[in-house]
């Protein structure tokens, strides 16, 4: 299982299981799929089952926690353009999911360049209904990103959860492809893993803050 650094609260795997391309992935915290009780695993299984609270919970979390990586991170937002992993179905960003949308409001509150438009794939099976390794890396080889040129060379890629990094790894090569001299940056809701790989593993390294932030989003969404 990869190993972590925290850097403004955030966890920072500097590999992955598949991690070419890729600088660096930052996720929030561990998606654990054989502990459904714990706390932040809970919230990001509803984010990911489009639970409306847990969406609003999420993104809220991710304004306010995202900005501050950045600032640790030293980079300015002119020198930076997101863009968003695609869903299996997807050959372009559908501005209206949840995760192109938490990527083009980061980028407007962080006056970086958006560029959800620039990556393009083929739509493919959803790989996590695919049991066999093989199986997963052969239907997600069907992709065929293709990224065009981009206006900064900080390139953050958003996604909800990453497991091993084959997705973030293909759309770093697809990067890379148009854009040589860029730096590709994974950034994710949660790290899913098994605690039968690792009994110790928890979500203690979350600051205090951030499950109020979750909470207060979740709460607005009663009202939206």
């Amino acid at each position: 299982m990869a190993d972590f650094n925290v850097k403004a609260g955030w966890m920072e795997f500097r590999w992955l299981t598949v991690s070419t391309g890729l600088t660096a992935t930052y996720t929030l915290g561990w998606r654990i799929t054989d502990n459904g009780a714990d706390p932040w695993t809970s919230r990001f299984n509803r984010f990911k089952d489009k639970d409306k609270k847990a969406s609003f919970g999420g993104a809220r979390l991710m304004y306010h926690a995202f900005p501050p990586l950045l600032d640790a991170m030293g980079l300015k937002g002119k020198d930076c353009t997101f863009i968003s992993a695609l869903s299996s179905s997807e050959s372009a960003a559908d501005p209206a999911r949840q995760v192109p949308w938490i990527t083009s409001q980061l980028a407007l509150s962080t006056s970086s360049h958006c560029a959800i438009d620039a990556l393009s794939k083929q739509p493919h099976l959803q790989i996590h209904k695919l049991g066999a390794l093989n199986a997963r890396r052969s239907e997600l080889s069907k992709a065929k990103y293709v990224c065009n040129a981009l206006p900064a060379s900080n390139v953050f890629v958003f996604d909800d959860f990453v497991t091993s990094g084959s997705t973030l790894s293909l759309i770093a090569q697809s990067v890379h492809a148009v854009n040589p001299n860029a730096r590709v940056f994974g950034v994710a809701l949660g790290k899913t893993e098994r605690l039968a790989w690792k009994p110790a593993m928890n979500n203690n390294h979350l600051p205090n803050d951030w499950d109020k932030v979750w909470t207060d989003g979740e709460v607005e969404a009663e009202v939206a």
